[in-house]
């Protein structure tokens, strides 16, 4: 097969473009570098393992750049713009390319018959499902102190609460009238982590700033309470899922959309244990800061009934397995120092979007 995959010299796209390859595919990446993502992008390039076209997916003239577009077997959607924090105040970057950029890459491939996956979000569930012995299951934020979070399901409302998610979400609708003519498939990914994944971006990655701050012989600053939960997705587990849906496309006419995550909850508390468990020096504990970002949640988990049902392979990395993966395969990797993050939290402060 001849793969095109947007974004596919970063973080999640070299890891697909390896597996792709390793199994005798050809790969082709369109990428604009960007250098928030990007700290050397020619290295970047070079670590991909196929042809690179540097353009923008959001920009229609770069889309016709790509040669022999009649020949790709399929689309792989991964371009995004991804900090949740930002996308509060970069508002039509993040419409620009996470809803059109997403447009046009789903008239790419309807133009030239190319069956397509694209990367959407958990962040469209927002605060996701709750059940509730008063109110029954509900969507969004809690309706009382009764409510449980329970997994989100993909048939469950959306209910963003950044801009990111606003975006992904619409990035879903953009897909619907290519589905009609062409196999697509959407995946929603709950937090991807693993080697490679950017260090010195500080709009994006709890992880990132933790290793910062091991590294620095600091104590580990958690916002809040820290009894926050998410739900981790090794990204080999990821790429494994991407790869079967490219070769498992589902039917025409039908928009399939499959979660992607672990299934378990993970506080933010014990991912700093498991953060700590793996830095080979000593830790220094963890603090805690009193504020709350505009954009961010207290719970997400998925439900992967769907997953299993299709017969996608499940996830087979354990989230502490995977936190102490990368905090040891990024170790002695080069990243942002620890303050960055205060200062990426300090813009926050700026426009009024803490509390």
């Amino acid at each position: 097969m001849r793969v095109l995959i947007t974004g596919g010299v970063g973080f999640i796209g070299q890891h697909l473009a390896r597996h792709l390859v390793g199994r005798g595919h050809e790969v082709v990446a369109l990428d604009n570098l960007l250098g928030q993502v990007h700290l050397d992008p020619a290295a970047s390039v070079n670590a991909f393992p196929g042809s690179v076209t540097v353009g923008d997916v959001s920009e229609p003239e770069d889309w016709e750049r790509l040669e022999r577009p009649e020949e790709f077997d399929c689309v792989v959607h991964l371009a995004a713009e991804t900090g949740t924090g930002q996308s509060m105040y970069e508002v039509d970057r993040y419409r620009k390319v996470n809803v059109g950029g997403t447009g046009l890459a789903a008239g790419f491939a309807a133009l030239h018959a190319i069956p397509m996956v694209s990367l959407s979000s958990r962040a469209v569930y927002g605060e996701g499902r709750h059940a509730c012995t008063d109110h029954g299951v509900t969507f969004g934020e809690r309706c009382c102190s009764r409510a449980t979070p329970e997994p989100s399901i993909e048939s469950d409302d959306h209910r963003p609460v950044s801009v990111y998610g606003l975006t992904k979400s619409e990035g879903e609708s953009a897909l619907q009238s290519a589905a009609a003519t062409i196999p697509v498939t959407t995946i929603r990914p709950q937090n991807v982590i693993g080697p490679g994944q950017a260090l010195h971006n500080p709009y994006t990655g709890v992880l990132a700033a933790f290793l910062a701050m091991l590294k620095e012989g600091k104590p580990l600053t958690v916002y809040g309470a820290g009894t926050q939960t998410r739900d981790f997705i090794h990204v080999s587990d990821l790429v494994t899922i991407i790869a079967w849906a490219v070769a498992h496309p589902s039917d025409i006419g039908t928009h399939r959309v499959l979660n992607a995550g672990s299934g378990v909850r993970t506080s933010l508390v014990e991912l700093a244990e498991h953060a700590m468990g793996g830095a080979p020096g000593t830790t220094h504990g963890v603090t805690h800061l009193d504020v709350h970002r505009a954009g961010d949640i207290d719970d997400a988990c998925a439900d992967l009934t769907l997953l299993r049902d299709v017969g996608a392979p499940l996830p087979t990395w354990s989230t502490r397995d995977a936190v102490i993966d990368f905090i040891r395969a990024s170790w002695q990797e080069d990243g942002a120092p620890a303050d960055a993050w205060d200062r990426a939290l300090g813009e926050l402060e700026e426009r009024g979007l803490t509390s």
